[in-house]
């Protein structure tokens, strides 16, 4: 390459090896008997190398090899990195790293949406004065009791989604179990000056990418039957991060599911409940499954109540965001946690921040309380405590959901405020 003679119609190039100098076979394999080196998304188990490669196609955060046991399918599709994340892998016998054989969309088309739910709130107690311009997406108010009105105050959220089941009712028609629930608490928020919305309206899109991803962007209604408890529960989530941003500025926000109830009535369990957070210097007010056998410490999601700061207005934002993300983890959370997945289960994630890998950044800033007192199941027998002084709050989980009526109605005690022949105890 030195020492040649002068020409000014030629020039020397110096070879430039490829970054790897591994092929890929006809079969797609690009290392065999490799993991890729560095992983981006685990997509979970997919029974072929082609579906595993469609799946990183669609996936922008994959770069463009994948890691794939024929021998063992149920070990998942896995994407490798992008910018070398297929090199340098560790040696294995039963994986190999192949590159993709489908074609990246060039246009990656939107989520698909269900239309509106229609007459959504039908059937459910809202309040007759105009709709208060400071409710989020198309919630309605139940109650503002605050005295004097204004900004401030609690805030008790409830999500009433229209499901496939129709467990929640149909066409107006409401059942007894959730009428007398919802008169319960609205005459909790009466009775202590709180303020009561509902949400029966889903948001949309209701499936997220990695959802419609995983249902091969085919059978949008199945793809949104099969996602609909969980996302439902996520919807928790979402309106918790709605209401933390209010113009309205509460001071706690309480979520509770549709079928629990706030039973002792004559306690202001809210601001007792405050008053302990205040008291030992916590955020987040969560209970555990303690009426259970093997219950103890184990997050029920069913009652989270807050307190509005800094950590939990970022607390709610990366829980959701999070779950948009999927198996991609969220990097980076705004309350500090590096990294960490919650794809399905909402209160998998909780727990996970309560005891797992987002312990060092969640768990000084929340605490748990015991659900035999604060969100007491009303199953295998629970319900006959719902007279009990000590318990604040009684949920009709599962099949237990059908004896709130009789439970709330038929008793000694108006739990209602309305009588026999209120909204919540009428029979229709």
């Amino acid at each position: 390459s030195k020492g040649g003679p002068h020409s000014e119609n030629w020039d020397v190039y110096e070879v430039q090896n490829p970054r790897s100098t591994a092929s890929t076979s006809e079969d797609g394999i690009y290392k065999k008997g490799r993991e890729c080196g560095a992983q981006a998304i685990n997509f979970g188990q997919v029974p072929s190398p082609k579906l595993c490669s469609w799946m990183v196609a669609q996936t922008p955060e994959c770069g463009d090899y994948f890691m794939f046991s024929k021998a063992h399918p149920e070990w998942a599709c896995r994407c490798c990195s992008p910018n070398g994340g297929q090199d340098n892998g560790l040696s294995a016998p039963v994986w190999n790293v192949y590159k993709l054989f489908t074609e990246r969309p060039k246009v990656v088309d939107p989520l698909p949406t269900a239309p509106p739910v229609p007459h959504a709130s039908a059937g459910l107690p809202i309040a007759s004065d105009p709709r208060p311009s400071w409710l989020e997406r198309e919630d309605d108010l139940v109650i503002d009791a605050r005295n004097p009105p204004g900004h401030g105050g609690i805030l008790i959220l409830q999500a009433v989604l229209a499901d496939a089941r129709a467990d929640w009712g149909k066409g107006g028609l409401r059942p007894h179990w959730l009428r007398a629930i919802l008169a319960t608490n609205r005459d909790h928020a009466r009775r202590h000056g709180h303020v009561m919305v509902l949400r029966s309206q889903p948001t949309q899109p209701q499936l997220t990418k990695w959802q419609w991803r995983n249902c091969f962007m085919k059978d949008f209604e199945k793809c949104v039957k099969e996602n609909e408890r969980e996302n439902f529960n996520w919807e928790k989530h979402l309106m918790m991060r709605d209401y933390m941003l209010s113009s309205q500025k509460f001071t706690h926000i309480l979520m509770l599911d549709a079928d629990a109830a706030l039973v002792n009535k004559d306690h202001d369990t809210l601001r007792q409940i405050a008053a302990i957070m205040d008291e030992k210097g916590k955020d987040v007010f969560l209970t555990d499954e303690d009426w259970l056998e093997h219950g103890t410490g184990r997050i029920n999601g069913g009652l989270m109540f807050n307190k509005v700061t800094p950590f939990t207005v970022n607390l709610y934002q990366d829980t959701f965001d999070a779950h948009l993300k999927g198996s991609a983890r969220l990097q980076n959370w705004r309350i500090g946690v590096p990294d960490m997945e919650c794809s399905s289960n909402e209160q998998i994630c909780l727990n996970d921040l309560w005891t797992g890998r987002g312990k060092e950044w969640f768990a000084p800033k929340a605490m748990m309380a015991s659900g035999l007192i604060y969100n007491r199941g009303a199953e295998r027998g629970g319900e006959k405590y719902i007279d009990d002084p000590s318990v604040e709050v009684m949920h009709w989980m599962g099949g237990s959901k059908a004896s709130a009526g009789r439970a709330l109605c038929d008793g000694p005690r108006d739990f209602t405020g309305e009588g026999p022949k209120g909204y919540g105890c009428k029979q229709k």
